[in-house]
């Protein structure tokens, strides 16, 4: 062993296989690969220090030291002169804290650091204070105890890097340690350890936490699904800008949690024989591998109907679009609803009174609604005994080829075109959340973005009539509010009142967007969600897909909706360091 190195020891309580394992997952020793790093103490170290019970004072030789765990996993002597030059100069001075095992080796737990210079400079001894190993302590808590104070001391001399630090805390909570308790060992808050802990466990979230380019909450996304061993998802999530990560984020979220709704409603297909597609087939094309039931045909020419279908379904595949809230259900019976005999205007309203004939609104709920596409596998066609409809004509009639090719074309862009309008309604919907946690965001502060007054102003006098009009430019003012609304007002900073005016105004426009306004790309919308990319650019936000169509940024016709959805690239206005 180099003297100015150190080969990974681990616990000497750890089992023989693990021990062997995460020695020979460790690089050549050109750096130390587990380190304290504490320097001479200073008075305020010495004022903290306090002698282990029952210790022991020797002067050992540091080349017969053993260098026990340590949530440092990288370390380099030459980084750090100025650790060296003092001890070269002074000597050990300050003892460091070992412990002896049974077996009689001796393991440094604290001063690590110390020994490795030490051994670099040859010193034939230092101080140690050495105890004896309590053998009655569990051996996983005596690594939590010892981890923890390992994370605390070395951030007082030199810092661990937060991807050793946050290895370390995972390590705590898998041994057994609560997140309460490594909260108060680290000044930290127990929601904070828990997405600390899960990107100890991550690769890539350390990596990049080291590199200081994302926030925890979206370290902890990507740490998350990377535990789940889904790299699909962080793939799309490393693909994106960190502005991008939280939409990628929901959008990921949401459709996980589509497929397994899909699964659970596709169950009774599967039961009747049908075998299950989880994901829509292209069906573009000469050559497609699943051939749409609409667009086959019997040996006689007729449609396959769905009686024909589950005569035989094990031939086909089942793949359920789904629909968004489109259903209206009795909240007890689970009845389907007419929307139609709901009387809308006392949704929010309990003491409302509903029109003649017609039903409180707090008696309807929405649900999802799953609509089964069938296909046939292009490979099964001549054994299913069907063909394609296209060809069900005379070959010889060449206005009847072209009368049917053209209609099959116009199948397939209405297939194309609806599962255009069923995605982007998803998507619609999914951005109904984010946009409110950014607005909470916006208006949260005492002072509006530069950008809305002009906006306001914009907006009210787009509004308003000619008599309006007329008398906020002859008083330039604007007045009118709920008393309680006024009572906020009046009790405002002028920045504040400000902020409550925007408020309101975005909650107008927020409630004039449905889950189809990317069809829009005009108008009042339009406006709104320019604007929200105006104030977003300086904000951590940019306008997704569906809004930059709903913006008159992009053609929604131009959006891939095979691949996962993007945002703008908003413009950074902070030190990525």
């Amino acid at each position: 062993m180099s003297p100015t190195t150190l080969t990974v020891v681990t616990d000497p309580n750890t089992e023989l296989d693990s021990v062997e394992a995460e020695v020979s997952q460790q690089p050549a020793p050109e750096v130390i690969d587990t380190d304290t790093a504490p320097v001479e103490q200073t008075a305020a170290d010495e004022e903290a220090f306090v002698l282990p019970p029952d210790a022991t004072a020797s002067y050992l030789d540091p080349t017969e030291l053993q260098i026990a765990e340590n949530v440092r996993k990288r370390f380099d002597l030459a980084d750090h002169p100025e650790q060296v030059a003092t001890i070269e100069q002074f000597g050990v001075r300050a003892p460091v804290l070992a412990e002896r095992e049974p077996d009689g080796s001796i393991w440094v737990y604290e001063g690590q650091v110390r020994t490795l210079v030490a051994r670099h400079l040859g010193l034939p001894l230092i101080p140690v204070w050495v105890t004896d190993a309590r053998s009655d302590l569990d051996p996983a808590e005596r690594r939590i105890a010892r981890t923890l104070d390992q994370i605390n001391l070395n951030e007082r001399r030199i810092p661990t890097p937060a991807s050793d630090q946050a290895a370390g805390i995972a390590l705590t909570l898998e041994l057994g340690a609560s997140a309460t308790r490594v909260a108060r060992a680290t000044q930290r808050k127990p929601a904070e350890v828990r997405k600390i802990a899960a990107v100890g466990k991550s690769g890539t979230a350390k990596r990049l936490l080291d590199e200081n380019q994302y926030s925890l909450d979206q370290l902890a996304v990507i740490a998350h699904y990377e535990n789940l061993g889904d790299t699909e998802a962080v793939q799309q999530l490393l693909e994106v800008s960190r502005y991008s990560i939280d939409w990628t984020a929901k959008r990921i979220a949401a459709e996980r949690a589509e497929t397994r709704d899909r699964l659970r409603e596709s169950l009774a297909y599967g039961a009747y024989g049908f075998r299950i597609l989880t994901r829509q087939p292209d069906t573009r094309g000469s050559e497609p591998a699943y051939i749409p039931a609409t667009e086959l045909a019997t040996t006689s020419g007729d449609p396959v109907t769905a009686e024909l279908i589950y005569t035989d379904p094990a031939q086909w595949v089942v793949f359920l679009e789904v629909e968004r809230d489109a259903e209206f259900i009795d909240v007890d019976s689970g009845e389907f609803i007419d929307p139609d005999t709901v009387d809308w205007t006392t949704r929010g309203n309990p003491e409302a009174e509903p029109g003649k004939g017609l039903r409180r609104a707090d008696t309807v709920a929405r649900r999802d609604r799953w609509t089964p596409v069938y296909y046939l596998p292009s490979d099964q066609l001549e054994q299913a005994g069907l063909g394609l409809l296209v060809d069900a004509v005379d070959p010889d009639d060449e206005a009847a080829v072209a009368a049917a090719e053209q209609a099959a074309a116009q199948r397939e862009q209405a297939r194309q075109d609806r599962r255009r309008v069923i995605e982007l309604n998803k998507r619609g919907a999914d951005s109904f959340e984010r946009r409110d946690e950014f607005l909470t965001r916006l208006v949260s502060g005492a002072r509006p973005p530069a950008e809305a007054p002009a906006f306001v102003a914009e907006s009210f006098a787009r509004r308003i009539d000619s008599a309006v009009l007329h008398k906020v430019t002859k008083l330039l003012g604007i007045a009118g509010s709920a008393d309680k609304l006024l009572e906020a007002i009046h009790a405002a900073s002028p920045n504040r009142a400000w902020m409550i005016v925007l408020a309101m105004q975005l909650a107008t426009y927020e409630l004039d967007v449905d889950k189809s306004f990317w069809r829009v790309g005009e108008g009042s919308t339009r406006r709104y969600m320019r604007f929200l990319g105006q104030v977003g650019a300086t904000r951590d936000f940019a306008l997704c897909d569906v809004e930059q169509a709903a913006a008159g940024e992009i053609d929604y016709h131009d959006i891939d909706i095979d691949s996962p959805p993007r945002q703008a690239a908003s413009k950074e206005t902070k030190s990525r360091g």
